[in-house]
């Protein structure tokens, strides 16, 4: 395998029709291996033509992490719902405003979404339930992305950029900045795929002040600190790095200064 700061061998000339193969072995040449645990963010129309469609790009994946491995895809609905003062989350008839790889996803048989009103997440394979986390934060301890940290999981963004890396609201939460505060979702509730109904314990993460985040710019920096892999898969760059390689460059940043991921702060 190449350096992480290096494009992979797999990039070579950009074609503009791929197939399930094609995003097996472009997982692969990120760093992915069998076992492995990824959150992937992606973009269909950003390969050029695929063929056999969102399926293909979801059994690529599936086939780099192997039948031991565990796939989550973020579903989240926090455009529809986190100014809401009340939500009623259908998890199985609720439409995911990330795409149609994740919308295609969340709807297959086998696979189970969370419970968190605005940042679901689905997933499948072995680790399927603690990915899920217990649907009260969006990001901080006992979230989606807490269990990305225990399980040292991967990020993967395919076609899109770090600007799309929900990962960076989990250091803002876990470091508690300060233009960040909680929001309960008093009398919403979710429905499961069973029909029963739950009081949501969801929590949001708001910002408190107009303004928006800078994640882009971190690419640089995690390529700086040699823990970004690239490659391209059919015309869509594509990006891998360890959520703990995330905390490990951004979190002393953060910490540093409050207002290091908000857009005009270097």
């Amino acid at each position: 395998m190449s350096s992480p700061a290096q494009d992979a061998p797999h990039a070579g000339p950009r074609r503009q029709d791929v197939g399930r193969r094609d995003i097996r072995n472009g997982a692969l040449a990120l760093g992915l291996a069998p076992g492995d645990v990824a959150m992937v963010h992606s973009s269909l129309s950003s390969f050029g033509h695929v063929a056999g469609g969102p399926d293909a790009v979801i059994d690529g994946l599936l086939e780099a992490l192997g039948p031991e491995g565990t796939l989550v895809l973020p579903t989240f609905t926090w455009g529809a719902f986190h100014a809401a003062e009340r939500v009623e989350f259908d998890v199985a008839g609720t439409p995911c405003e990330t795409g149609i790889i994740p919308e295609t996803f969340r709807q297959r048989p086998d696979v189970a979404r969370s419970v968190h009103l605005c940042h679901s997440v689905a997933a499948l394979g072995p680790l399927t339930d603690q990915m899920l986390g217990d649907g009260i934060s969006p990001f901080g301890a006992g979230s989606p992305f807490d269990a990305l940290l225990r399980h040292d999981g991967w990020i993967v963004f395919l076609g899109v950029s770090c600007q799309c890396c929900t990962a960076l609201h989990a250091v803002e939460e876990f470091v508690g900045v300060p233009y960040r505060a909680y929001r309960d979702f008093e009398g919403s509730v979710v429905i499961h795929p069973d029909g029963s109904r739950q009081a949501s314990k969801s929590t949001e993460y708001l910002r408190q002040e107009t303004g928006s985040n800078d994640f882009a710019k971190m690419e640089a920096l995690f390529e700086e600190a040699g823990v970004l892999h690239r490659t391209h898969i059919g015309s869509a760059r594509c990006l891998a790095i360890r959520i703990r390689h995330i905390f490990e460059v951004a979190r002393p940043r953060l910490e540093r200064n409050a207002g290091f991921l908000t857009a005009h702060s270097s």
